[in-house]
């Protein structure tokens, strides 16, 4: 284990440096864009246009990195995203930062292929959940820690452009200097949406509402958080907590889907981040201690959405279709993602920044009203037929080859 960990910790040091600048830059474009008095559905489809990139190049990048090698297509990509944030900052419109953010989406899906496939080389059977644990907390962290360098430089200026700009260029330098020698991927594979339906429903419908809500989450949290008042400082804390919210509270609550019914734990879920989104709409405003309590607990629960769909989903699958039912599952998130940031605005809209959490309590309260309808209709899976949780990043379908699940058999074989 010791020598698969020394082989990764160059890509694992570039997915830090990279995922820093990245966090950061998902709120600084929507901190500038309300800045420069843009609206919020402006805003939503600029967000979009990064999941509809991520969208695209999950499909696309693998033939670049099989052509040219891992290394050389982490560069590239990387030296593309720096270009592409630099050029952000020559003109600000929402066509061009539209355009912009769309390839920024494309090259982020190659890096994060890049990475995840490198990890699945070093890996063997016996080591991928530590070496996903690994990946997980690393994301998550750097996401986390990423919103602090908002506070290092006026918004307004070119600073936070080159900042990005040095930390993507960075991240090259841990993999180029590796003595490991560079992984051979496959193109990912999917298992078609309609037979995943047929499969899971709930799997299907809950990460399609999951990518609903956490594509809002990135893309316009941060615009409630400048209109309800909060300073730079503030906003990057606002949305460190509920990051740090859902790499905190994800494991207690997936554990516990391991021993009781999922769909349960979902309901459940489901229904405290209804009633937070509800709760923060009306008093989060009041007091600024309240509102970084809740957000901490909206991310912890919310976030854990997606990867207890995704387990449930496994859970009716057999262990070799488990890859290709992830790459399905992530592609229904992707939707999902793509729509929220588009469709939110008009909530906020009609009834104000509160808007947003009010459309945030209508989809977690529509993914509960479905899960308990879907409690009639299935018994509960056995706790003995369970595959175990894990929490399967909303990256690139990549990801899904690190989990150890596709590789368990199961109990009842």
């Amino acid at each position: 284990m010791r020598d698969t960990l020394k082989s990764i910790i160059s890509p694992i040091a570039s997915l830090i440096i990279l995922v820093a600048g990245n966090g950061l830059f998902m709120t600084y474009v929507t901190v500038r864009l309300r800045l420069e008095d843009y609206s919020t559905l402006i805003i939503g489809i600029v967000s979009a246009a990064y999941y509809a990139g991520m969208f695209v190049g999950s499909l696309r990048s693998n033939r670049l990195i099989e052509r040219i090698g891992h290394i050389r297509a982490f560069a590239t990509f990387a030296s593309l995203l720096a270009v592409l944030t630099l050029l952000q900052g020559f003109y600000i419109s929402s066509w061009s930062w539209t355009i912009l953010r769309f390839f920024n989406g494309i090259t982020m899906a190659g890096l994060f292929i890049t990475i995840e496939s490198w990890l699945l080389v070093r890996s063997s059977v016996d080591s991928r959940g530590k070496i996903l644990s690994l990946y997980m907390i690393a994301l998550y962290a750097a996401q986390s820690g990423g919103q602090f360098l908002l506070n290092v430089s006026d918004p307004i200026s070119w600073t936070p452009y080159i900042l990005i700009a040095i930390l993507t260029s960075l991240s090259v330098i841990p993999v180029s200097i590796t003595r490991t020698t560079a992984p051979y991927s496959e193109e990912p594979s999917y298992l078609n949406v309609v037979q995943l339906f047929k499969i899971s429903p709930l799997g299907v419908i809950g990460c399609f509402l999951s990518g609903i809500f956490l594509g809002c989450v990135y893309g316009l949290n941060p615009v409630y958080a400048q209109e309800i008042g909060l300073n730079i400082p503030g906003i990057a804390l606002f949305m460190s907590l509920t990051i740090f919210g859902g790499l905190v509270l994800q494991w207690p609550l997936g554990s516990l889907s391991d021993y009781i019914d999922r769909r349960k734990v979902l309901l459940i879920a489901g229904l405290i981040t209804a009633g937070l989104s509800i709760v923060i709409a009306w008093i989060g405003d009041l007091h600024v201690i309240l509102l970084y309590s809740l957000i901490f607990l909206f991310g912890g629960f919310s976030f854990t959405l997606y990867p207890i769909c995704i387990s449930h989903a496994c859970d009716h699958l057999e262990p070799k279709d488990f890859v290709a039912a992830t790459g399905g599952l992530l592609l229904s998130y992707g939707i999902g993602a793509i729509l929220g940031p588009i469709i939110a605005p008009f909530s906020m809209k009609f009834f104000g920044p509160k808007g947003l959490f009010f459309f945030f309590a209508a989809i977690s309260g529509a993914l509960s009203i479905y899960t308990l309808y879907r409690l009639t209709k299935a018994p509960p899976i056995p706790v003995e037929e369970k595959l175990p949780y894990s929490n399967i990043p909303r990256t690139t379908p990549a990801v899904g080859e690190l989990d150890p699940r596709s590789d368990e058999p199961k109990n009842n074989e």
